[in-house]
């Protein structure tokens, strides 16, 4: 396990899932009313400007800095579409909205990812639609049981379908037919070009650990097999530290299957990290004394998961 206090550098923040399903031509945002109170729901948020000390990174690090950043924005048009597949048509038509309560309407889409509200339930802060159980990682109209019959009688399409780095579509002419799209090939846009910047952020920098973690993270883009990257992430010990690709699957309602891509560039602060040292140094006391049967606690642990800020 590592464990990380974060100060940013940079910090993207990306979640949700994926559909390919547009909204009906009927439901533009000009018909659509917003939310009374949006600007109060708004004002809930403030933006807040996160900084760290560059002053550690060699130019090497600070280059491969940038990368990431530019990486990790690539993801939030992944993240936009795993949360919804018609967020793209929506945003672009919300851009045209007109009135007194436009702006804090396209200002709250952004944190939203989308027109439902995350702190109310996701019930829709402009227009009425219902909120998709599955977000964007399945067909809008598929139903629970519709998957669970099509895996029955397709055993061998199991692994493939509750695979955490997959979409499930319908086969294009033939919509009563269900296929399970890498995310490799479903996000292929983004993805490409993010591999890229982390590859290259990967020969800027000096620091073995970061260059294998995002050698191997790049290849897990396009080739959608992440155990290698995992393990290179857990070793990581670098003044850079970056978290990017898929992991949480609580944006599945339906089956808590599939994996939201989210990404978290930052600096560490090597003074502010020492400080933690104590602690580090405590685990096999905690351990010891953790509210569990003894046979559950590994009392060989030792002291070397990191901490650090």
């Amino acid at each position: 396990m590592r464990w990380t206090l974060t100060c940013l550098a940079a910090l993207f923040a990306v979640s949700g899932a994926d559909a390919m399903g547009t909204m009906t031509k009927a439901a533009t945002t000009r018909e659509l009313a917003i939310v009374p109170d949006v600007e109060k729901r708004l004002a809930q948020f403030a933006p807040t400007r996160l900084t760290a000390d560059l002053s550690v990174l060699s130019p090497a690090d600070r280059r491969a800095l940038g990368l990431l950043v530019q990486a990790a924005s690539r993801l939030n048009e992944v993240a936009l579409r795993q949360a919804w597949g018609g967020n793209p048509d929506f945003a672009r038509q919300l851009a045209a909205r007109k009135g007194p309560l436009a702006d804090a309407a396209r200002a709250y889409f952004e944190i939203n990812l989308g027109p439902w509200d995350r702190l109310d339930g996701t019930k829709p802060f402009i227009g009425d639609r219902p909120h998709p159980e599955g977000e964007g990682y399945y067909p809008e109209d598929m139903t629970r049981q519709e998957f669970e019959d099509w895996v029955k009688a397709h055993p061998g399409d199991k692994e493939r379908f509750t695979s955490t780095v997959t979409v499930i579509r319908r086969k294009p002419g033939n919509p009563k037919e269900l296929v399970a799209v890498p995310y490799s090939k479903e996000y292929r846009t983004w993805l490409e070009p993010a591999a890229r910047e982390l590859k290259e952020a990967a020969a800027a920098t000096g620091n073995a650990s970061l260059k294998r973690f995002l050698t191997t993270r790049a290849d897990a883009f396009l080739s959608d097999d992440y155990f290698a990257s995992d393990i290179a992430w857990m070793e990581l010990e670098a003044p850079v530290e970056v978290t990017i690709g898929p992991y949480e699957t609580y944006g599945d309602g339906l089956f808590g299957y599939k994996a939201a891509f989210e990404a978290y560039v930052t600096v560490a602060l090597p003074k502010d990290s020492a400080v933690l040292t104590r602690y580090k140094e405590s685990l096999p006391f905690l351990e010891r004394n953790l509210p569990l049967p003894e046979a559950d606690k590994n009392l060989t642990r030792g002291t070397e998961s990191p901490i650090r800020v």
